[in-house]
């Protein structure tokens, strides 16, 4: 049984390594990979919305459609 918990803790290991895909994009190339946009105004589409950046002050946006 303890040997469960060892196997639980490793494979949580990783999943957070294998998990880092998921973080906000920091600069143009992660955005565009993300399939976001650039945009030094607000996100100018009406189903899309900030969720990373580009650079310091220029939003990374990204279609969602709810």
């Amino acid at each position: 049984m303890k040997i469960l918990y060892l196997l639980l803790a490793v494979l949580l290991i990783v999943l957070q390594r294998s998990l880092g895909f998921m973080r906000l994009p920091n600069d143009e190339a992660q955005c565009e990979q993300a399939g976001g946009i650039c945009s030094k105004d607000h996100c100018f589409h009406l189903h899309s919305r900030a969720f990373g950046r580009c650079q310091r002050g220029v939003q990374c946006c990204r279609a969602v459609y709810d």
